[in-house]
């Protein structure tokens, strides 16, 4: 009878929650600056929104700072381009008026030419022109002839 009166010397329940960490003060201000902030945030966005509503959604991308006013050497580098695009024009209709030095009709006379010297001082003949090449052709194995030397040679 007496074990059953004793009361337990070890106290086995958990430990009381202290009342100010049931609150969570801290986290709950800083909760609060966050979603004022928000609200500023979506207030000032709400209010341009509405400010671009009200121009007929014209873009508002003008700054009047100091900061951003005309350059001082605007106009100079805007004669200076004009100047440059003048010169170009000059440039470009002297070229466009200028007679050619080479005369291609002479490059493809002389170019028949010495084919047929080519032709004639060959080891290996040419085919002759009427195979459906185009006359002139500068194909290396046709001109030497070797392809045309390879391919009659019994296997």
């Amino acid at each position: 009878m007496q074990l059953n009166d004793m009361k337990c010397s070890i106290d086995n329940k958990r430990p009381r929650i202290a009342s100010h960490l049931k609150t969570q003060a801290k986290k709950n201000a800083l909760m609060q600056e966050r979603f004022a902030q928000i609200e500023t945030e979506n207030r000032l966005l709400l209010e341009r929104m509405s400010h671009i509503m009200r121009i007929k959604g014209g873009i508002d991308c003008r700054n009047d700072s100091v900061k951003y006013s005309h350059s001082l050497s605007k106009e100079r580098r805007k004669r200076e381009l004009q100047r440059i695009m003048n010169e170009n024009q000059q440039i470009l209709r002297r070229i466009q008026n200028a007679e050619p030095a080479y005369n291609h009709i002479v490059w493809e006379e002389e170019a028949q030419k010495n084919e047929k010297i080519l032709a004639n001082i060959s080891q290996f003949k040419r085919e002759p022109s009427g195979s459906g090449r185009k006359k002139g052709s500068l194909d290396d194995d046709s001109i030497h002839g070797y392809m045309n030397y390879y391919n009659t040679i019994p296997e």
